[in-house]
Order: C-alpha cells, then sequence, then structure tokens
C-alpha cells in the first residue's frame, strides 16, 4: 500500500510511547487536586486520625486521577455515579472468607461486569476502575475491616471533592467554558494565520501547517459540543445556557468555513490578529478588545465581527436567527431503541473478557508470591487493563516506566520524612501535579501516582519500609505488566488493515453526505439547509479525528499493528483534505446550479462514498466535469486518485 520510505523505521513505536504531549497548566485542577489530598492528611495528622485521613485523601486522590476535562456539571455528574461504585469495591474483602478457587470464580465474573459497564460511558468507567483499584487493596488487606467503614469515607472523599469543585464553580462559574472558547478562538487563529501564510511557504509545509491548524479547531468545536449537551439541564426544556452555547458554537462553525475558504491574506493575518487578542482576553478574563486593524474582506469582517460579539458579556443569541437548533431537544425515543442501545458490542464483550481473565491471574499470583504486598499485582491489572483510557500495550511500558522513577522518589519520601504534617504537605504537592501529568503522559502519571500510592500503603500496612519495599512494588508492577502484555494484548487479534478500510469507508460516506447537505445548501440557502450542513460538517469531522485517534493509539504498539496504522496515516490526511475542501465551498451560497452542475456533484459524493479500495468508477462526462466547479472537481478528484494509488485494489 506504501512505498518502503513510507513505512516508519523499527523503533517508531518506540519514539511515540516516549513522546509527550503539549498541555498547559491547569491551575484550577491542580488546585483543587493538592487541596483535595494534601487536606485530609493534615487534618488526620492533627488529630491523630491518620489512618481516617487517609482514606479519604485516597478517595480523592482516584476523582483527581480520573477527571477529565468538561463542564463543571459533568465533572459533577461523575462524581456522583463513580463514588458509590468505586465505595462498593470495598466490600469484595468480605470475599476472602471463601476458600480462594471460589474467590477469583467471583473476581472473573466482577471483572467482566466492570468491563462491560466501562463501555457505557465515561463516569461508569472511572467507578469500575475505582472499584476494582479498592477491591484489591480490600482482599489483599483484610485486617483493614469492618469494610463498611472505608466504603463510607470513599463516599465523605467524594463529597469533599464535589464540594472543593463547587467553590471553584461558586467563585469562577464560566470558568471552563471561557478557557474552551479561548482555546478554540486561538485555534481559529493559528488557522487563519496558516492560511494567510500558504503562498509564503512550501507547498509541502504550508499544508501541514494548515491541516494541523483544523484539526485543532475540530478537536475543540467537538469538546465544546460535548459541554453543550452537559448544559441541558432537562431533556424536555430548553435553557438560556444552552441556547446561549449555541449560537456561539454557530459563530464559530461559520468562521471555520469562512476561513478555510477566503483566499486574501491580508485579511487572513488581520483576522488572526483579531481572534488572537479576544482569546487571550476570554483566558484571563479580561474585557474584548476593540478591532486595531480591519479586515478587508467584508464576508470574513463579518464572520469574525459576529464571532467576537458573540463573546461579549450582554450578547442574547436570536436561536431563530442562527437556524443552528443545537439547543433544540431531540426526539423521544422508544423503549425498544434505547435498550438495544444497552446491548454491548464485540469490541466491549472482548475487552471485558480480557480484563476477567487478566483479574484471575492477578489474584491467582497470591499463591506464588507469599508476602503481604501481592496485592499490588491486581492493582496494576485494574489500573492498566482500562483500553478506554488508551493503546494497553501503551499503558503496560509506560506503567512500568513510570513506576521505576516512582519507585526511587517514593523510597527516598519514606526513608527521608516522618508521618506528619511535613508528609502531609508532600503528599498534597505530589498531588497537585497530576492533572498536568496526566496530559502529559501516562509514564509522567504513574511517575507522581506511585510514590502517593506508597505512601499510602506504607500507613494501611505498618512496619519498616525501606528501599527493598518500594523494589518489591515495582516487582510487583513488572509482574502485572507482564499479565496484561500477554494475556490482555498478545493473546487477542488486533486491529488489521481491513478492520481500517472499513472504518475509513464509513467515515468517507459521511464526507460524502456532507457534499451533498453543501450542494444542496447552495442551490438553494435556507435555514433548515443550513443547519443539516453544520450538522453533517461535524460529523464528518468528527469521524476522521475518530479514526485518526485509533491510528495514533496503535501507532505507540510493536509491528504489524503500528506498521499498519502509519501506513494509513495518508489515506485519512487525504480524505480530511477533501472534507476541507468541501468545508471551503460551503462558505459559498445563493448560486441555483444548473442540472450538470448537480450530476457531477453527484457523481463526485458516489465516488467519494466508494470503499477505498472498489474499482474506480466510471469517468464522468466531459460536460459534466465542465459544469462543476473547476477548481473544486479537480482538486478532490486528484486526492481521490491519490487514495486510490494507496490503497491496493478490492479483489474481484
Amino acid at each position: 500500500m506504501n512505498t518502503a520510505s513510507d513505512l516508519p523505521s523499527p523503533n517508531s513505536w518506540l519514539r511515540e510511547l516516549a513522546r509527550l504531549k503539549p498541555a498547559r497548566w491547569p491551575w484550577g485542577r491542580s488546585i483543587r487536586a493538592g487541596i483535595c489530598v494534601g487536606l485530609p492528611f493534615v487534618v488526620g495528622v492533627l488529630t491523630g486520625e491518620i489512618m481516617t485521613g487517609m482514606w479519604v485523601a485516597l478517595s480523592t486522590l482516584l476523582f483527581a486521577a480520573g477527571e477529565k476535562a468538561g463542564s463543571y456539571r459533568s465533572i459533577f455528574q461523575t462524581i456522583a455515579i463513580a463514588a458509590p461504585i468505586g465505595a462498593l469495591g470495598y466490600f469484595a474483602g468480605y470475599l476472602t472468607a471463601l476458600p480462594w478457587p471460589a474467590l477469583l470464580g467471583v473476581m472473573a465474573v466482577v471483572g467482566f461486569v466492570a468491563g462491560l459497564i466501562s463501555s457505557y460511558g465515561a463516569a461508569l468507567s472511572i467507578g469500575a476502575m475505582q472499584a476494582l483499584l479498592v477491591a484489591s487493596i480490600a482482599i489483599g488487606i483484610p485486617a483493614i475491616a469492618p469494610f463498611w467503614q472505608p466504603a463510607a469515607l470513599f463516599l465523605v472523599g467524594g463529597a469533599l471533592y464535589a464540594a472543593v469543585l463547587g467553590l471553584e464553580a461558586l467563585l469562577f462559574p464560566r470558568l471552563p467554558r471561557h478557557q474552551a472558547f479561548g482555546d478554540l478562538l486561538a485555534a481559529l487563529a493559528d488557522l487563519a494565520r496558516a492560511r494567510a501564510r500558504e503562498g509564503a511557504v512550501s507547498a509541502e509545509t504550508g499544508s501541514t501547517a494548515i491541516e494541523a491548524a483544523r484539526r485543532t479547531v475540530t478537536e475543540q468545536l467537538s469538546a465544546l459540543y460535548a459541554m453543550l449537551l452537559d448544559t441541558r439541564y432537562d431533556h424536555d426544556q430548553r435553557d438560556p445556557e444552552s441556547d446561549l452555547l449555541a449560537a456561539k458554537l454557530h459563530h464559530c462553525d461559520t468562521a471555520f468555513a469562512e476561513l478555510m475558504s477566503s483566499n486574501a491574506p491580508a485579511s487572513l493575518e488581520a483576522a488572526a490578529t483579531r481572534l488572537g487578542q479576544v482569546a487571550a482576553a476570554m483566558k484571563h478574563g479580561r474585557p474584548l478588545p476593540a478591532a486595531a486593524t480591519p479586515i478587508g474582506e467584508p464576508r470574513l469582517s463579518r464572520t469574525v465581527e459576529g464571532l467576537v460579539a458573540s463573546c461579549s458579556p450582554g450578547f442574547r443569541p436570536d436561536t431563530g436567527a442562527t437556524g443552528m437548533g443545537v439547543g433544540a431537544n431531540p426526539p423521544r425515543q422508544p423503549l425498544s431503541v434505547k435498550l438495544d442501545r444497552l446491548l454491548p458490542g464485540q469490541d466491549a464483550v472482548r475487552s471485558a473478557l480480557a480484563l476477567s481473565l487478566c483479574l484471575v491471574l492477578a489474584y491467582a499470583s497470591h499463591w506464588v508470591i507469599d508476602a503481604n504486598h501481592w496485592f499490588w499485582v491486581p492493582l496494576t491489572v485494574s489500573l492498566v487493563m482500562k483500553p478506554d483510557f488508551g493503546s494497553i500495550f501503551a499503558r503496560a511500558v509506560l506503567r512500568c516506566v513510570g513506576t521505576l522513577g516512582g519507585v526511587v522518589i517514593g523510597a527516598i519520601a519514606l526513608a527521608s520524612m516522618s508521618k506528619g504534617v511535613e508528609m502531609a504537605i508532600a503528599i498534597g504537592i505530589f498531588a497537585a501535579f497530576i492533572p498536568w501529568a496526566m496530559m502529559r503522559s501516562y509514564a509522567l502519571q504513574a511517575l507522581v501516582l506511585t510514590p502517593l500510592i506508597l505512601v499510602f500503603v506504607d500507613i494501611i500496612i505498618p512496619g519498616i519500609h525501606n528501599v527493598d519495599y518500594a523494589v518489591q512494588r515495582l516487582q510487583d508492577t513488572v509482574i502485572g505488566s507482564v499479565i496484561v502484555l500477554v494475556f490482555g494484548y498478545f493473546l487477542w487479534p488486533k486491529p488489521n488493515a481491513s478492520a481500517f478500510a472499513a472504518t475509513l469507508h464509513g467515515a468517507m460516506q459521511s464526507v460524502a453526505d456532507y457534499l451533498r447537505a453543501v450542494t444542496a445548501w447552495r442551490d438553494a440557502p435556507t435555514a433548515s439547509r443550513q443547519k443539516t450542513v453544520a450538522m453533517a460538517r461535524r460529523q464528518a469531522y468528527r469521524r476522521l479525528a475518530g479514526i485518526r485517534a485509533q491510528l495514533q493509539k496503535a501507532m505507540a504498539e510493536p509491528a504489524p499493528a503500528g506498521r499498519d496504522a502509519v501506513a494509513w496515516f495518508p489515506l485519512v490526511a487525504s480524505a480530511e483534505r477533501i472534507c476541507d475542501q468541501i468545508t471551503a465551498a460551503s462558505a459559498t451560497s445563493g448560486t441555483v446550479l444548473s442540472h450538470q452542475e448537480r450530476e457531477a456533484l453527484e457523481a463526485l459524493a458516489r465516488e467519494i462514498a466508494a470503499a477505498p479500495g472498489a474499482p474506480i468508477l466510471p469517468d464522468r462526462r466531459p460536460d459534466e466535469r465542465e459544469a462543476a466547479d473547476n477548481a473544486f472537481m479537480s482538486s478532490v478528484t486528484a486526492e481521490l486518485s491519490h487514495i486510490r494509488r494507496l490503497v491496493e485494489p478490492a479483489p474481484t
């Protein structure tokens, strides 16, 4: 499918594993994590109830490590759902009364159920992981009984984390939204700047910069559309917050299309400056600045200023004028449809079976490891065997790497600090690094979490804990990771070229639907068709972004998965460029298309929707090629030809 030069080098997956993601420091989450984890320890030390403080801090630590970016409402919902599920994990300690083979059978069922419910949403996934983690502690250290006490303190920790989050929400009610919109405006500014400088650099460099900027914009838009769903307090009624957010997203979506279609470098540069200034003001809570440099292109100027106006405090949306309908409520679905959606997919069942198998083997390691630290093996399996958090292979390798550095830090902390206020403050400082480490790399996350968990376990199991104690934890981590790699990764089938082709085919069908929606919009622009274009654009970019994320995940794995992923990246890039061409065309409306033009564009849509390896469709007639937009048709056709050259023809 690719030439030899296109294929990755043998150690490309190692470079992908070591790659650090860019991330700014999340001040709100870091301060919240430091307070919620450190404060219970300080109170416990001062009151002589250090064990009580530890159980509460362990709960808040898990919530800090499991928090994802989103609205305050979504984080509150996650806490409300995950906390009771996580607390139930402590009651697994009562299973120690069973014969060990029977306990293994019960944990196999628990692991399978936990794996299944993890596929139904992030909150359930976090709750299931927390339950498995604390279950390993309860089973491994039965001396902590009665188990209802740590379970109750786990709920106290969830309440404390929610209370601190609520205080932040009162002080900065729109902080997540302002930060998200600031990031989106900054991404739009980068896109405008890349398009303005497109002609000043080489074609390859300019195309790469534009594609990277465009991907950032579509990712930010997807995140904000997800946040929009979080603002809907009632499925039967609309609320002003939803309408406001929907109107802002409408302006962002329109600006995105205009920036992709404009060919005026000076106007694009002025738009980049304007959007960048507004983005900085929103991020830092300052008043929106006035325009310094006029945007020469009238249409682009109106679009950008409309977007800026929607960000002002006094903006009131005209929901009828936008035509977006994003804040409107979806029609009620029949009960049968809802039940069908609850049926787990094949991938979810396979992941649940793999988790169940690995958990059984991890708990069976107790027959081999007699020491009291054996439970670290199932604890490691529970942390790593979360495919919805990323590549299992990558997490297992990075877990070992991060733990290696973490045990050194933990051993130094245990040897040099007493269990007093000094250690409590150090715990709070370490916890403040968790949100940033999570965004940078899983290895960094393990590097920060390992010393904290070592200190927690040191408090649970009193005794002399030195460097040997930390090394034992590293050995247990390696054992758990080996179990995951062998029985949770290598034993199961991997995505292959045919799976990637099927996924890309589905995304290309969405791109074809996007072209059909734009064709109808250009022929007769109406509010309803504008809404259809916006929805089709989001669907197409969302599916292409999903493929890119899937390939990025596979790149961190050894051959053949990593090699196949790299080989498919050029096809996804071509599909994204086709989507960009359609986006540029979507900014033009009001021209009634002829019958020949409609036929030509429909034929092009059929070619886009064809499977990547399908036989080439018959060429369009010369009059059809001439009837359609020559520049648009030629660019899209060139990308389709490039895709066909990369893909092996399907067997006939």
